[in-house]
């Protein structure tokens, strides 16, 4: 698997207002998208952070799985990457997801946390 970067991570927060501002005010990242109990921000670099409030499904996800964060690695193929996880036992999560500029996959690490892979179209 050709692991590129870290790039996302998703945060699962009780209080989204709050959360964009620390991240926002403290932290001085530009929040580039809001949808109903979602906000992600941007690092100067590109890389993204995403808060989850509550009745968002990746905050119930994370919240069903004792999950504090989520990280997202960028890999070169999606498909190689869950073929070479699946082939050394990882238990993948779901199927492979995708929106306008990814598609991505969930794993559970073998320390309980859940990982996301993905890669850019």
């Amino acid at each position: 698997m050709d692991v590129k970067a870290l790039v996302w991570l998703g945060v699962p927060v009780d209080d989204v207002a709050a959360a964009v501002g620390f991240f926002s005010g403290a932290l001085a990242l530009d929040p580039v998208f809001e949808e109903a109990d979602t906000v992600e921000l941007s690092a100067a670099n590109g890389d993204k952070i995403q808060l989850f409030g509550p009745g968002h499904r990746y905050f119930d996800l994370c919240r069903e799985h004792g999950v504090a964060m989520l990280p997202l690695f960028e890999v070169a193929d999606v498909d190689q990457a869950r073929a070479a996880l699946a082939g050394g036992g990882v238990e993948l999560l779901g199927a492979v997801e995708s929106d306008a500029a990814w598609r991505w996959f969930l794993a559970r690490g073998p320390d309980g946390n859940l990982y996301s892979f993905g890669a850019r179209h």
